[in-house]
């Protein structure tokens, strides 16, 4: 796709005048560890004499010669009509006087105008002039008496010590010059493009370890006043309304938050900018035969790098395993969002690159039609068209609904596309130019990020797991239709803490060995370290692949720490799940778990691939905040579960401890309150969760909302689960059964009797799109009213 207009350039420059580019570095890119000219007045000498006949050049007759913009000399033609080509060799260069002593005046003269050191010219006569001979020399070769005869510009022959035109050397000068120029800026804004993006990641990223390591410089940053107006106007609000992670009307995609959004805006106006400044025109051309056809080369060359460049930040953007987000404490889901808004700029930019191409063969001084046809037969150009085409469709495929509805469909085919646009950009451009201009490094970018991505997966894949898969026992949850609970027993269990996510992959159930599909833990155990107690089951997932659930993370769990034990008690290493079945691989394990005799438990072979997330720059409100209020719609209550098990075995741990010298661990909740706010449409999911994992949160304040029927309740009308506590609604029912309020969760309420002034609350919310919205949307009028609210969310946008 990229630099289609170079490979037309230089393939003049290599077949038609045989330039040698001994001088230039293959490491690099073009500005950046090669220079195109280094020795500009010595590379426009020679261009302008190495088409001349020597005495000793030799002739024999071709078919025709190859290349864009040759222009047919009469000489070449033979008796009989057929063309005649003429070889000079560089021994034959090196024994010939007449060449030796005019190249040789050429460069001492132009390069001195030029300001070329006299070293330097005897270094580049010797790699243009004798093909990095070392005799004759430089010195030797200077004529004893300076010529005075000019080369006709239209001339044949070099039989004499001459001067090179100058109308000749003018024009070769001043194109060589001005194409180094213009590939040099490619590259220079595709770098510049680079840094500012990942730099911007990059510092917000130490910012937030900074702030996560030195609590101090938290509070030194966010002065009240500043921190207030950042949270109202940028970093907490939608764009426009307070739609962002719920779905457009129709499901048409996502609006970006603010912050996002503005981080887009930039981007987008940072790559229009680059792909349209600074391009010159360059006249008398040796290779363009107008200045349009020169514009369309250079625009194309320029969106054709910037694609390039953009393509391997939306590679790294992708990976699960991209360091940026431990280093910045963002979402995957915010990183995905900018992953789909660079690949299709780069799309945009390849699309660019191809039309301005076709274009060119319309310009003035070209055949149109036939030109275009007789290049787009050559196999690279080709290559970059399909390269071109297998972007564009990667990028239209991702649109929201196909990704949601067909995720395993979608992966497949999105992969593929990515495979082959890099594919068709790797033939587009080394056969043609092979390395000597560093268009292939870009490629090298996108392999390595995607090859360490992969590394990373099958690194995490071996270590947690044995050569034959760990064993899962997966069995019902009582009374919950659908729900799932699945104990997996890893090889070791090291490194698991709160929020976090794993992948698992079955192999066995679906055949399939190259799917993996998150799930979030909800409970682990470590073999040494002791285990929850007996009364608290095997623990909860969240997986909300009902379309309007998709906005938490798709089959997902969280983490509950096992460190609230009273005794120690040695257990096997196991990571727990609670899965909602609905389509996927979840349907499947329920379907498999049906079938068997009396629903008795299923034993498969898995392997797990994680941890993922849980990072300290993303959970550090909730280490120096004064109270937590955790809000949770629906099985979203897996992240919140892990939030407080490891709240409680902080506070044990403290109580044992004496509070570690009187001191909260860094990385320690250490809030003195813990609220909880829960909203779920089945009682007996509520009744589950209290039993199994609430009966022991001794610190913890538990609200409940139950807002559908129940075999134990049916007094509120069923309604679905994404529609679970995003406004509050006075008409529905507020009566209580069992400590259990039947109706909405009335988040304002909830949250103004949580957030105090002089406190500091941190607010996390685990929930469905519409219901995340709402909570955000009143965070930001808390903070408008003065209280001191961080908002950490677990959301998961398709």
């Amino acid at each position: 796709m990229v630099t289609s207009g170079t490979k037309s350039v230089l393939l003049f420059l290599l077949c038609f005048t045989g330039i040698r580019h001994a001088d230039a570095s293959k490491d690099g890119i073009v500005g950046f560890g090669i220079s195109l000219y280094p020795d500009l007045c010595c590379q426009a000498c020679h261009d302008s004499l190495s088409a001349l006949y020597l005495s000793c050049t030799t002739f024999h007759h071709g078919g025709g010669m190859s290349g864009m913009d040759m222009r047919k000399r009469d000489d070449m033609v033979g008796m009989e009509g057929m063309e005649t080509m003429g070889m000079t060799s560089d021994e034959c260069r090196a024994n010939n006087t007449a060449w030796l002593q005019t190249m040789a005046y050429c460069i001492r003269q132009r390069c001195d105008v030029d300001r070329y050191p006299a070293d330097k010219q005897a270094e580049c006569f010797r790699n243009q002039a004798v093909g990095g001979a070392p005799l004759p020399t430089f010195r030797d070769s200077l004529p004893a008496t300076a010529p005075t005869v000019e080369l006709a510009e239209d001339a044949m022959w070099l039989n004499v010590t001459s001067l090179v035109n100058s109308q000749l050397y003018f024009a070769t000068h001043g194109t060589l010059g001005e194409f180094a120029r213009e590939e040099y800026l490619h590259t220079k804004y595709s770098v510049a493009l680079y840094f500012t993006v990942i730099g911007i990641c990059i510092l917000c990223g130490l910012q937030a370890q900074t702030a996560s390591m030195i609590p101090s410089f938290r509070r030194r940053l966010q002065t009240p006043a500043l921190w207030s107006r950042l949270q109202q106007h940028l970093f907490l609000p939608a764009l426009l309304g307070s739609r962002r992670l719920e779905p457009l009307p129709g499901r048409i995609g996502y609006v970006p938050g603010r912050a996002l959004s503005s981080f887009i805006a930039v981007y987008v106006i940072l790559n229009v900018v680059f792909s349209a400044v600074s391009f010159r025109t360059f006249q008398p051309n040796i290779y363009f035969f107008s200045p349009q056809f020169e514009t369309c080369e250079y625009v194309g060359n320029r969106t054709g790098t910037l694609s390039l460049a953009n393509m391997s930040i939306a590679i790294l953007f992708a990976g699960r395993n991209n360091v940026l987000i431990a280093l910045t404490g963002w979402s995957q889901t915010t990183f995905l969002t900018l992953h789909r808004w660079t690949a299709r700029v780069a799309a945009v930019q390849a699309v660019v690159h191809s039309i301005v191409y076709t274009l060119a063969y319309f310009q003035p001084g070209y055949e149109g039609a036939a030109a275009y046809a007789a290049k787009a037969a050559e196999p690279f150009y080709w290559w970059g068209i399909i390269a071109t085409i297998a972007m564009c469709l990667a990028a239209a495929f991702a649109f929201l609904p196909f990704r949601a509805s067909y995720y395993e469909c979608f992966l497949l085919l999105h992969i593929a596309l990515v495979v082959l646009t890099l594919i068709g950009c790797w033939y587009h451009l080394v056969p043609h130019f092979g390395f000597d201009y560093g268009y292939q490094v870009w490629l090298y970018i996108c392999f390595a990020f995607w090859s360490a991505d992969r590394l990373a997966r099958f690194v995490r894949v071996a270590y947690y797991n044995p050569l034959g898969g760990s064993k899962a026992i997966v069995e019902t949850v009582p009374d919950c239709d659908g729900i799932m609970c699945v104990t997996v027993f890893p090889r070791v269990a090291w490194g698991f803490g709160p929020a976090q996510h794993t992948f698992l992959y079955l192999p066995g159930l679906q055949g399939k060995f190259w799917e993996s599909h998150p799930f979030s833990v909800a409970g682990w155990s470590v073999p040494g370290i002791a285990s929850p107690p007996a009364d608290c089951a095997p623990a909860t997932t969240f997986n909300l692949s009902d379309s309007n659930e998709k906005v938490v993370n798709v089959e997902s769990a969280r983490v509950v720490s096992s460190a609230t034990a009273v005794g120690p008690v040695h257990t096997p290493a196991s990571i727990r799940f609670l899965i909602r079945a609905h389509t996927g691989v979840s349907s499947t394990i329920r379907r498999q778990l049906l079938s068997s005799p009396s629903q008795s438990p299923l034993e498969l072979s898995v392997y797990t691939e994680g941890p993922y997330a849980g990072h300290r720059a993303t959970l550090h409100p909730l280490y120096t905040t004064d109270t937590i209020l955790c809000i949770a719609g629906g099985i979203g209550i897996t992240h919140i579960l892990g939030v407080i098990q490891e709240f409680e075995a902080a506070r044990v741990r403290r109580e044992r401890g004496g509070e570690t010298q009187g001191k909260t661990r860094r990385n320690e909740i250490g809030a003195n309150r813990f609220v909880l706010a829960w909203s779920a449409r089945e009682m007996a999911l509520i009744e589950h969760v209290k039993k199994d994992f609430l009966a022991d949160a001794e610190g913890v304040e538990c609200l409940f909302w139950c807002t559908g029927s129940s075999n134990r309740t049916a007094t509120v009308e069923s309604l679905q689960e994404g529609d679970e506590g995003h406004k509050s609604d006075s008409s529905v029912t507020a009566e209580m059964t069992g400590g259990v309020k039947l109706g909405r969760m009335n988040i304002e309420s909830v949250l103004r009797a949580s957030a105090e002034h002089g406190r500091q609350t941190a607010v996390l919310v685990c929930a469905p799109g519409a219901m995340v919205d709402e909570v955000t949307r009143q965070v930001v009028k808390c903070v408008r009213d003065g209280l001191r609210v961080d908002l950490v969310e677990e959301a998961f946008a398709w």
